[in-house]
């Protein structure tokens, strides 16, 4: 039975979005089709003097780099998209799709500057509408103060997907960049009209008004969002104390803040400003320049559809990292998503961007190990890990994380050392530990240290109660070694009323009913169990063993069958292959001896 599993990570997959026949250099591609039919009509096969390929090595070098651009861009390798689009547009630099899968590429791959050489020609085969390469293009313009460029490009009025959101707010802080900021607070008026949009709009509309040392409006414009402090965005609160300090309410501005901090304690931002006003200081600007705000309106919103559309999240969190390159909460963002795409490689070149006295320092860190285990850099990412656990004598996060991988390679001694030393460090027990004990009581269970792993999963209980994966392991456990029976199952079902759709817990009643003799009853919850999780070769073991038992013979040796198919560990491969050529009675009979 699989009573836990591996952490695996979310696979995302990327269509280029056309064709690719249709991009391919129409004059390249019927050029080389005229050269082939030339070639196999004039050329005598058997001759040995005449070549069996056709085409001139230029437009095999083309031809290659198209496919394995097309390759490259289903696999989310942004970087090698990028380099072979680039060769491709040498050769034929006008042909518009290309100039569009070649933006998206650099764009993706973080290479902005030629993603806006790219974007140009687009607003001229696209002149009605803002989209991604008309966001480009403005990002560029901002970069350069190019105020009036900001605005031209983003003016039409039909804007597309995200740019519904995102252009009122760039165009805003582009008029702000001119001087005038009455414009700028005209400009995000739209965002008022939809409900989801207005945090958005007050947010950067009182950052404008405090750029513009108008504070009072700030505050006015704020103030009603305040009035729910365990509801209210941290942003909001924090230009909210800015706005009372500004006109010299600086009680007001203290109080707001150890407020908001009392119901959030968590909040390291909210600390930092209280820590400044403690000692005197004045707040630093949350969004001091045009660019700053701008950066952040597009880092916000990828952070908000990262898991919807990931793609173009990391169109906007790249573009946001470009216009603010000391906005860290966006390198972030930019390789938490290259993780989810798959791209660990380029995500540790991010994370690694990270200075060292960061905030977000640390979280990179340990994310830098997950890229690092999916990468299987085994040896490297222990050693990291330990250096990191030595960093920080207190922090359990880097012994956890060693624990993992001690689990997943099926090494349960080491994993059970490093969920002691998890829990030698930490100085008073919360429900928060109640994983290191789960984990501990897995490991030594797997260990063959029974009491240990009883009393481990117990204290998990005991600071959760009634936490399904808790329930399922130790019902199962007492099950399986005939003890505790009743008091097992009725753990089982319990965790089964929880998740009714988890096939390893489904699978565990099924053979708990299986150890209780109750043959019929297991059948019922193991088929279930392989519908859930019809590719885990364990739960169709057992489903084989329960047909045997209700003498369905022929069913139980196609379960066993299938079992061998799914990559069983080397023990079950051998037990099943075992029941396969004897029989479950033999083997059964045979194991009692």
């Amino acid at each position: 039975m699989t009573r836990y599993q591996a952490r695996t990570y979310p696979s995302n997959s990327h269509t280029a979005g056309c064709s690719p026949w249709k991009s391919f250099p129409a004059r390249a591609l019927l050029s080389g089709l005229g050269m082939m039919m030339a070639a196999t009509i004039t050329a005598p096969a058997a001759r040995a003097d005449v070549t069996n390929d056709p085409l001139p090595k230029q437009m095999h070098s083309i031809y290659g780099a198209y496919l394995a651009a097309g390759q490259a861009e289903t696999e989310n390798d942004f970087l090698r998209a990028a380099d072979l689009l680039d060769q491709i547009l040498s050769n034929d630099p006008d042909d518009p799709l290309l100039q569009r899968r070649g933006m998206l590429a650099n764009l993706h791959a973080g290479h902005i500057d030629r993603a806006i050489e790219l974007a140009r020609p687009q607003i001229v085969v696209y002149p009605s509408e803002v989209d991604i390469a008309a966001l480009t293009l403005a990002v560029g313009a901002m970069m350069h103060e190019d105020w009036d460029r900001v605005l031209k490009v983003l003016n039409p009025a039909r804007r597309i997907a995200m740019a519904r959101y995102s252009t009122p707010i760039l165009a805003a802080w582009a008029e702000f960049g001119k001087g005038d900021a009455d414009a700028a607070i005209l400009m995000l008026d739209g965002l008022n009209e939809d409900p989801q949009a207005k945090a958005i709009h007050d947010l950067h509309a009182s950052m404008i008004f405090l750029a513009a040392n108008r504070p009072a409006e700030a505050e006015a414009l704020l103030s009603p969002t305040a009035d729910n402090l365990e509801a209210a965005p941290n942003a909001i609160i924090r230009a909210l104390a800015r706005a009372k300090q500004m006109q010299g309410n600086i009680q007001g501005a203290s109080d707001l803040l150890k407020g908001y901090q009392a119901l959030h304690p968590d909040n390291d931002l909210v600390a930092n400003d209280i820590a400044q006003m403690d000692e005197g200081k004045t707040l630093s600007p949350i969004m001091a320049t045009p660019q700053q705000g701008a950066a952040e309106a597009l880092i916000d919103l990828s952070s908000q559809i990262q898991r919807q559309v990931p793609l173009v999240a990391l169109r906007y969190a790249r573009l946001g990292v470009y216009l603010d390159p000391e906005n860290e909460f966006g390198r972030m963002v930019v390789a938490v998503l290259l993780q989810g795409l798959k791209q660990d490689d380029a995500a540790i070149s991010v994370l690694n961007e990270i200075p060292e006295g960061s905030r977000y320092s640390w979280d990179a860190k340990m994310r830098i190990a997950d890229s690092m285990i999916q990468l299987k850099q085994d040896d490297a990412v222990i050693d990291w890990l330990e250096n990191l656990a030595k960093a920080r004598p207190d922090d359990l996060t880097a012994l956890n994380k060693l624990g993992l991988i001690m689990r997943i390679q099926g090494e349960f001694e080491d994993a059970k050392e490093y969920y002691i030393r998890a829990l030698e460090r930490v100085k008073t027990v919360t429900p928060d530990d109640w994983t290191l004990y789960y984990f501990l009581g897995i490991t030594e269970e797997r260990t063959d240290n029974w009491p240990a792993a009883e009393k481990a999963l117990k204290q998990a209980l005991e600071l959760y109660p009634d936490h399904p994966a808790v329930l399922n392991y130790l019902g199962y456990s007492w099950i399986d070694q005939g003890i505790n029976v009743e008091e097992g199952l009725d753990m089982i079902e319990r965790a089964v009323a929880q998740r009714a759709n988890d096939g390893n817990i489904v699978d565990s009643l099924g053979w708990a009913y299986y150890r209780l003799g109750d043959y019929e009853e297991a059948v019922i919850h193991l088929e279930r169990a392989v519908q859930l999780l019809p590719s885990e070769a364990v739960i169709n073991d057992h489903l084989g063993d329960a047909y045997w038992k209700v003498g369905r013979y022929f069913e139980a040796r196609y379960q066993w069958g299938h079992a061998l198919t799914l990559d069983p560990e080397e023990d079950l491969r051998a037990t099943v292959e075992e029941k396969l050529e004897k029989g479950l009675d033999a083997v059964d009979s045979a194991s009692s001896k």
